[in-house]
């Protein structure tokens, strides 16, 4: 049962729809996103459950707008892992910022392993062989993706988890004062 307070609910709202507005308007290129930072927020601040809701919703509302193929099995359960694993990563005390970047720069790899074998797997363009190397070629040509997605985690993963402590220890916004930001139970 997810438990609700009106605070939690606005801050995993806020992710979903800066999630949406990255993948959509303010699309700078192709895998610079806000979607793993807002998944490790929400797994660090929210828990595990939401860790999985927010990335999901925020890709099956982004793809209503943008479209997708099949390989959407590939990307939305690439994010649902990151929202796992960023719960039992312990994004929490010292080091939060340092470790969620580097959750965030793990994260690009699996997504960039993860996705890219999907389109190999399910090429409905007939673009690579079902062999190795066919497998290896999707790799390769996929690294300019890797290199954008790389970049949006070094930028967009410590920038939201330190403005997100800022606003807590600056008590900037009562939003992040809820109790589960203190003493987050992990299941």
């Amino acid at each position: 049962m997810l438990q609700l307070t009106n605070k939690k609910l606005f801050f995993a709202i806020l992710l979903i729809i800066l999630g949406v507005l990255f993948r959509t308007l303010w699309h700078f290129w192709p895998n610079v996103e806000f979607v793993t930072a807002a998944t490790l927020l929400a797994g660090a601040y929210l828990g595990k459950k939401w860790a999985m809701i927010v990335p999901f919703l925020a890709m099956f509302l982004s793809d209503l707008i943008l479209g997708n193929t099949n390989i959407f099995l590939f990307t939305w359960s690439a994010y649902i892992v990151i929202g796992y694993l960023s719960n039992l990563s312990y994004l929490n005390g010292a080091g939060k910022i340092v470790k969620a970047t580097g959750l965030g720069i793990a994260a690009s790899f699996w997504f960039y392993l993860w996705t890219n074998f999907g389109v190999w797997l399910l090429d409905s363009w007939g673009m690579y062989p079902k062999t190795i190397s066919g497998l290896i070629n999707c790799y390769i040509l996929a690294l300019p993706f890797l290199k954008y997605n790389l970049l949006g985690n070094i930028i967009f993963v410590p920038l939201s988890f330190t403005v997100v402590e800022l606003g807590r220890s600056l008590k900037w916004f009562s939003l992040f004062h809820w109790k589960v930001l203190k003493t987050r139970k992990m299941h």
